[in-house]
């Protein structure tokens, strides 16, 4: 007498019970791996736009690209630009502003302080032009928002007034940005120059660290700055990159206003934030669900 072979309804349980507990062990290790393959992609990209930088700077004198933004004279009229306009010609391909882990990859960077004459480098061939400025050069060219200066060379408002790059105000205009010379950068190795960004801005400081005022705008549980696993790829003013948690890269902050900061904090050698307010993002910091 010939019996079929065939599953038991039991036999059939077990084994979807075995493959959903094997599934729901192995997913999050591929995720993890995928996003650490992001991560390499990243740091590659962080490091191509931080010799552009630095190559920048070599043809302008040891001179950064200057702070904040600038107009320029495109095809379609005036157009406001940053640092990340200016290194363009260093890269020629735009894709390496976008890091592939960027959750709105078809946002582009938005005109925000062109407008008025409180930011931005105006010749004077453009000053009486100042209303016409209107998108972003960025934009226009097809560069995305991966990445942002550090404001210890990229901002001009506070921390330019504080480290003294701000030209004096003449002839009715307003002080103008005065770049950043990499000889006035203490120590270059570890002082942060690019980071990994959400939004369109220039530039942040550890401000963008408080955990109560920087939510990114479609995720409240995700911070301005980008992380792979919870760190995130930083380029140094020496050219070289690395991954660091966020929130550490604060450091200890043992220091006091007059002293100045120590090398383990990154974001500046001459922060014009106050060392307690720097205590107080530190900590505030990882009450961002994706820093922790």
């Amino acid at each position: 007498m010939r019996h079929n072979k065939a599953f038991t309804l039991i036999e059939l349980l077990v084994v979807i019970a075995i493959i959903a507990i094997l599934a729901a062990i192995l997913f999050p290790v591929f995720a993890r791996a995928r996003e650490m393959a992001r991560k390499t992609s990243c740091l590659s990209n962080i490091k191509q736009l931080s010799l552009a930088v630095l190559q920048y700077a070599q043809d302008y004198d040891e001179t950064l690209p200057y702070p904040g933004w600038s107009p320029v004279q495109m095809s379609g009229g005036l157009a406001c630009h940053g640092w990340r306009y200016a290194v363009l010609p260093y890269i020629k391909n735009t894709g390496i502003y976008l890091c592939m882990s960027y959750e709105q990859p078809g946002e582009p960077i938005w005109n925000w302080s062109c407008y008025h004459d409180t930011e931005g480098v105006y010749p004077d061939s453009l000053w009486s032009r100042l209303g016409e400025t209107g998108a972003t050069a960025e934009q226009l060219v097809g560069i995305r928002r991966s990445y942002a200066g550090a404001a210890n060379w990229a901002q001009k408002n506070e921390v330019g007034q504080k480290l003294g790059w701000i030209v004096p105000p003449a002839q009715g205009r307003p002080g103008l940005p005065n770049p950043v010379r990499l000889a006035s950068i203490p120590r270059p190795a570890s002082v942060i120059q690019l980071l990994e960004s959400r939004e369109y801005w220039n530039d942040h400081g550890p401000w963008v660290l408080n955990g109560d005022w920087f939510r990114v705008w479609f995720d409240q549980n995700k911070g301005v700055v980008t992380s792979h696993n919870g760190v995130s790829n930083w380029s140094f003013h020496d050219g070289h990159v690395k991954a660091i948690k966020i929130c550490s890269t604060m450091g200890a902050l043992n220091w006091t206003n007059q002293q100045g900061p120590t090398d383990d904090y990154l974001w500046d050698w001459q922060p014009p934030q106050r060392v307690e307010w720097l205590r107080d993002w530190r900590d505030r910091c990882p009450t961002i669900p994706e820093y922790r």
